[in-house]
């Protein structure tokens, strides 16, 4: 084993689910003998946003507060690891990025979490706590206000905004219009969608199935406050006072161009969404930049891996991979992007683990008392069994207890 105690620079760019988790496992090694090891995280707002509560959050305005968690209590106030709050412009090469700020990072291993831009509200695109909470505020307002509401979009983020609004404005028309035949993932049982389907109904919300709604092209990302018409692909018309969007997603991934360049060749997949190409160990497709990885969203792996929990085990599984290169000395022969002839010895790579989807599982609040699961192979759609299930599990915060424990030193107020 190399020397562990030598100097170590990782930066972790995005601090959401995979970074969190990439950032928090990679700094504990500092308490573990790894005394010259820095971890810089990067992300472009002040505050983690905890998007799974987002359902929640917009119709309860404490909650909402409490899902803002500051970066600056990521790490320990003496230790050598720090947070900056700007947005990462490029990747220079195997060792060097550029931030907006124009700060220049060296860095010896590279985690690139940035995730992608989220459907609709739930891509709180404010920076800061104080106008992230004026963002979800206006939209709640919004609702308030209206007297009909069309969600578009039947996967899980669609079928609980759906089912918190209506069960918290029970005199709201609230429709949910989704292209495909059956709502939720469909990796999913048939059993989770037909129960979304019932209990979707118990709380009064319509649900239009195979029907893809035309949106105009200046209505943007987000949700919409203001009476419109909006047509769908059968020529049915649907009116409404607020239209939230829970489809699209798209991947940012221009601040690889520059790595791009170096190797003659594309780094993301050019159709749909625009995802970052990774190897089955979540390092960058390309052999030239084996220091380089790319858990959460932003990656190619399949759709059934875009889950906060699995992000979470994503950034886990790239932090494992980086120990291991730390541990074998990698960094240390590994100098220089410029010289592709000393890139990506084999030899010097030690065998790494590989990103492995072995949990499937979903668990879908519809307002505060029902739900729908599957765990295990096992749907629990229609059953009462789901609805104590999904409170017990997910329910009363949306799991923000897992996150806090991300966050130790994070002010009270």
């Amino acid at each position: 084993m190399a020397d562990k105690g030598r100097d170590i620079s990782v930066v972790v760019v995005g601090g959401s689910y995979a970074g969190a988790a990439a950032a928090r496992k990679i700094a504990d090694l500092s308490k573990k003998g790894y005394g010259g090891l820095k971890v810089t995280l990067v992300d472009q707002r002040t505050h983690y946003v905890h998007a799974i509560g987002f359902p929640k959050a917009l119709v309860d305005d404490k909650f909402a507060s409490k899902t803002f968690l500051s970066f600056s209590g990521f790490f320990e106030p003496d230790s050598k690891h720090q947070f900056i709050n700007s947005r990462l412009r490029e990747v220079k090469d195997a060792h060097h990025l550029e931030l907006e700020n124009g700060e220049q990072l060296y860095f010896d291993y590279l985690v690139l979490a940035t995730g992608g831009k989220a459907p609709g509200p739930i891509n709180v695109s404010a920076t800061g706590k104080d106008e992230g909470l004026e963002e979800i505020g206006r939209l709640r307002a919004g609702l308030e206000e209206a007297n009909s509401v069309l969600v578009v979009g039947g996967g899980a983020v669609g079928v609980e905004v759906a089912g918190f609004v209506a069960a918290t404005f029970p005199d709201k028309k609230v429709t949910l219009v989704h292209s495909g035949k059956r709502l939720l993932p469909s990796n999913f049982r048939e059993g989770v969608s037909n129960g979304a389907v019932a209990k979707l109904g118990q709380v009064g919300v319509n649900v239009v199935l195979n029907e893809r709604v035309d949106l105009p092209a200046d209505f943007g990302h987000n949700a919409h406050i203001g009476r419109q018409v909006l047509v769908g692909s059968s020529g049915a018309e649907y009116e409404s006072d607020v239209q939230i969007l829970a489809v699209g997603f798209k991947v940012n991934s221009e601040f690889l161009r520059p790595l791009e360049t170096k190797i003659g060749g594309l780094l993301h997949i050019e159709d749909g969404p625009g995802f970052i190409r990774v190897r089955p160990t979540l390092q960058l497709d390309s052999d030239m930049f084996p220091n380089i990885f790319v858990p959460g969203d932003a990656n190619n792996l399949p759709m059934t891996a875009k889950y906060g929990f699995k992000a979470e085990m994503q950034g886990g599984t790239a932090a494992s991979n980086i120990k291991k290169m730390i541990d074998s000395g990698f960094d240390m022969s590994f100098t220089s992007s410029e010289d592709s002839n000393a890139i990506g010895h084999v030899l010097d790579i030690p065998p790494l683990g590989k990103w492995c989807d072995l949990v499937d599982a979903i668990l879908v609040p519809i307002g505060p008392n029902l739900g729908v699961v599957q765990m295990l192979k096992v749907a629990l759609g229609g059953s009462g069994m789901g609805n104590f299930l999904v409170r017990q599990l997910k329910t009363k915060d949306f799991m923000l207890w897992l996150r806090k424990g991300m966050y130790p030193n994070r002010p009270t107020a």
